[in-house]
């Protein structure tokens, strides 16, 4: 296969490789069957995975929050799923002023009313509708502090209800192994403090050791943001999760029931879907981003650039094409990538102010200093040649830099790098 065809931004770009290059895709088995997701969330609530169902879990009188994501996680359409839990919750007795939805902001900016608009549905202005606001400390309460020192800091509302329900999209994450789940607690609904202390366990314990390889997509046992996750968890117990499973354009499936045994069966239905296992990494990688909204700026394409690498040899060349038409998309990346002439540095001001945008900022410098990057973009931004990535403004530039650089003609192409995980059979 020599012609290619790949995702940018909402455009697609083609190319002839090379007529002595050998290719083969990866791409996941996933198929969008245009299911309809109210009526996936409504049979999975009908069968909740090691719970009872709601409608037996909740009493009349009884207070009821419920956590959704924020509008970067909008793919969910939790328009579409947000009235069939409300409905299960009225239908069991539970009155429409004793519903409050809780949206798990994190350390993100707030919503404007017709964001919450688009993410609640029919439900706007019917309902009591809260940003969490990480920095309101008289809203926050600390319910105790985790082994590994990180404070325990969660919303108040979300405490003191009655009931608790968690929703959110699994999606392989490159801290905690998979989002949703415990994640909608931390970072989603806690303190800024709460937020960041965990989030630094994702350096390795050892000053100068970089990132701490117990992280990273598909991992859980051992994983210290997880695991510290899981402990904060642990201390609210959650009644009950709804979880969506992405498909490749829409929604491809849902999972409900207790906030432990759904998360891992929604995790497996992920890893059957969009883990593809590989014989053996190659010394050539192509990969798009995939498209809108994946590549909409570079914060959000490293998470591409991680799928993709665990398909490449070290010291190998990575073409990720990544429109990035927004830029860098967090102020805090910037310096990581651009104002330091080694890894050592960076590490040294990551330790010193640490923040989730930095992290990532770091940990693609990382990746990139294993390998050799090249990222097909729109992007105007200063110079990344020190963060060790070159841009290029078409793919056939890129394939001509490989050509020079390397003899390896050999490569793997992935069209989907933002959802497909790449995992070398053992």
């Amino acid at each position: 296969m020599n012609d290619i065809l790949l995702k940018h931004g909402k455009q697609e770009l083609s190319c002839t490789l090379p007529k002595n290059w050998d290719s083969n895709i990866i791409d996941s088995i996933f198929e969008d069957k245009n299911a309809d997701l109210a009526e996936m969330v409504k049979t999975a609530m009908q069968n909740p995975v090691g719970s009872e169902k709601l409608e037996r879990i909740v009493k009349p009188g009884e207070t009821v929050c419920i956590v959704f994501s924020d509008i970067t996680r909008s793919w969910q359409r939790t328009d579409l799923y947000l009235p069939v839990i409300v409905e299960e919750l009225e239908n069991a007795g539970i009155n429409s002023d004793d519903i409050t939805l809780l949206c798990g902001l994190g350390t993100h900016r707030k919503h404007t009313e017709e964001e919450k608009k688009i993410l609640t549905g029919s439900l706007y202005g019917k309902y009591k509708i809260i940003d969490h606001d990480c920095d309101d400390l008289d809203n926050i309460i600390n319910l105790g502090t985790t082994v590994r020192g990180t404070s325990a800091e969660i919303n108040r509302i979300a405490v003191e209800a009655d009931r608790l329900i968690l929703t959110g999209g699994i999606v392989f994450h490159l801290m905690a192994g998979y989002s949703a789940g415990r994640k909608s607690i931390i970072p989603g609904i806690s303190s800024r403090k709460t937020i960041l202390e965990n989030h630094a366990l994702s350096l390795a314990p050892q000053k100068g050791m970089g990132s701490n390889p117990e992280i990273g997509c598909d991992k859980l046992g051992g994983n210290p943001v997880h695991e510290d996750m899981m402990e904060i968890q642990e201390l609210i117990k959650p009644d009950f999760i709804v979880n969506i499973i992405p498909g490749k354009d829409l929604p491809g499936a849902a999972v409900a029931g207790d906030y432990l045994k759904a998360h891992e069966y929604g995790c497996k239905l992920l890893r059957d879907f969009f883990r593809v296992p590989i014989t053996e990494k190659k010394d050539v990688v192509i990969a798009s981003a995939g498209g809108f909204p994946a590549d909409i700026n570079f914060y959000q394409s490293v998470k591409s650039l991680i799928n993709a690498s665990q398909a490449l040899n070290t010291g190998g060349t990575l073409i990720l094409v990544s429109r990035c038409n927004e830029g860098l998309g967090n102020p805090l990346m910037e310096e990581m990538l651009t104002d330091f002439s080694s890894m050592a540095e960076r590490e040294t001001f990551l330790r010193n102010n640490y923040s989730i945008g930095r992290f990532i900022a770091y940990y693609g410098c990382e990746l990139a200093s294993k390998f050799t990057l090249l990222l097909v973009t729109d992007m105007e931004e200063p110079s990344l040649e020190k963060a060790g990535i070159h841009c290029c403004k078409t793919l056939e530039e890129a394939i001509e830099m490989v050509q020079k650089e390397t003899s390896s003609t050999d490569a793997y192409i992935i069209p989907d790098a933002s959802h497909t995980f790449p995992a070398l059979k053992k």
